[in-house]
């Protein structure tokens, strides 16, 4: 007898997208009572709407369908940032397992015993349709967990001390892997080269549409919760689907919740004309980014600006529709961060951009460290794909060339003031040189400004002083 399965990642609270997903799921198997499995590979939380709702949306669909056997891995961002978030993922855990739904993985560290956390699975063991299964799950290391006293084994490192503690026998393995393609092709041939390669792989955190890997079934559902796998196991895996969120009808149970939370929060209604095309490329320079650091370079009447391009999640684009509502808003941006402005010399220019390029070669995952800059920037750098190696070769700001031939500073110490998100200039993603430069925050009319409110300000003001919608340039990163 085969086994359903169901595949969800990243949903960052779009709990209009995961519920109509799990709307979905309950219409395939309303009338089956067989069991079958729902996996969802990370990041829950990190997102527009309120954290209840998914929470409660997983829990909703256990009790229509108990027959529903649920895994959920953990992601960078369900940590979240402030001590309140974790607090609520602990507590979600603990909710999910009274439930019935398993939340698992493997290569969470406490940094105080070095051992696994206590209050997550490192993997469960179930019998599903005469088959045993091993099903864990796998986060990549971040620095939200490291605020929390957290870090991540190297993933084979976990999966290896896994199948050492494993005393029974199983028959397959399934693995959710909140990382890049790369790591779960990796982490896939360290297991078949021991023997042991897994039956599946549902990977997560990749926001960029992912081909799926039928050769050795490994699977990214698209992020945001905008599709969805349906994939069915038998002695191997026969048959799977990708299904996009549009696909499926929302039933009353779980669409209820959302209407009554757009309506209290007024969600969808507008807040001004779109007017500007702000695509986005996740680690590559993009109008929407330019757009963002533009803003900050005149909020904080800088010479330049550049942030990380975390800072935004998604594009607003023309095509979409006429008017920008809050959740086009919030789904650009959620953060609150306050910018803040340094002097930064030439030499620490350099540095931070070769931080900013160092995985600039490897274009089939995206670059964390990638920065967003203000359009009177221009990079221009070389790698070699056979190596890896990247290397800046000129920055330029206002036309001006500041490395000479040899990409030495023509002069080090000559200073720019530079507006800057707090994220990057407290040292995260390996900008230590931007931690140690004196900062001061950006005030407005006395106060600071938060990056997102400056975001929906900055749009409402081009829509009155713009006539004709058009697409805004972006700043120059050249790959020689």
């Amino acid at each position: 007898m085969g086994t359903n399965i169901y595949a969800i990642t990243d949903s960052h609270q779009e709990s209009r997208n995961l519920s109509q997903l799990l709307s979905g799921i309950y219409n395939f198997e309303k009338t089956n009572q067989n069991p079958f499995l729902i996996l969802d590979a990370g990041d829950l939380f990190k997102g527009i709407y309120d954290k209840n709702l998914s929470v409660n949306a997983y829990i909703k669909i256990k009790e229509l369908l108990p027959q529903a056997q649920i895994f959920i891995t953990i992601g960078n961002n369900d940590f979240g940032f402030k001590k309140a978030d974790f607090e609520y993922l602990k507590t979600t855990v603990k909710n999910f397992s009274s439930a019935g739904i398993n939340v698992v993985c493997a290569n969470i560290i406490d940094d105080k015993t070095n051992n696994n956390i206590d209050w997550i699975d490192k993997y469960k063991i179930i019998t599903i349709n005469t088959q045993k299964i091993l099903i864990t799950g796998f986060c990549l290391n971040n620095s939200c967990a490291k605020k929390f006293n957290c870090h991540m084994l190297n993933l084979t490192d976990g999966l290896e001390k896994v199948l050492e503690s494993v005393k029974e026998p199983y028959d397959k393995l399934i693995i959710l892997n909140h990382h890049w393609y790369p790591e779960s092709k990796t982490l896939y041939d360290w297991a078949k080269e021991k023997g042991n390669p897994p039956t599946l792989i549902i990977g997560g955190h990749e926001h960029s549409k992912i081909q799926p890997d039928y050769e050795n079934n490994i699977y990214y559902p698209y992020s945001f919760a905008r599709s969805m796998y349906k994939i069915e196991m038998n002695e191997k895996i026969d048959f799977v689907e990708e299904i996009p969120t549009e696909k499926f009808d929302f039933i009353p149970e779980l669409e209820a919740p959302i209407k009554k939370y757009e309506q209290i929060t007024k969600l969808k209604e507008p807040i001004t004309k779109r007017v500007i095309d702000l695509p986005k490329k996740y680690s590559e320079a993009c109008p929407l980014g330019t757009f963002i650091s533009d803003c900050m370079k005149k909020a904080g009447n800088t010479d330049i600006a550049f942030h990380s391009t975390g800072f935004s999640m998604y594009p607003l684009k023309l095509e979409d529709s006429d008017i920008i509502t809050k959740y086009d808003l919030l789904k650009v941006m959620c953060a609150s961060s306050t910018i803040e402005k340094i002097e930064i010399t030439t030499a620490q220019l350099k540095e931070t951009f070769e931080n900013t390029a160092k995985n600039r070669m490897l274009k089939d995952r995206g670059n964390a460290k990638f920065l967003q800059c203000s359009q009177n920037m221009k990079i221009t750098g070389h790698g070699n794909p056979q190596t890896g190696e990247y290397k800046i070769l000129q920055i330029t700001i206002n036309g001006e060339d500041l490395l000479d031939k040899n990409q030495t500073p023509i002069n080090p110490n000559r200073k720019f003031t530079c507006t800057i998100d707090p994220y990057i200039g407290s040292g995260e993603q390996e900008f230590s040189v931007l931690k140690n430069i004196p900062k001061t925050k950006v005030l407005q009319y006395g106060k600071e400004v938060p990056i997102n409110e400056l975001f929906e300000k900055s749009l409402i003001e081009a829509a009155k002083t713009t006539d004709k919608p058009y697409t805004y340039p972006s700043f120059k990163y050249i790959d020689v």
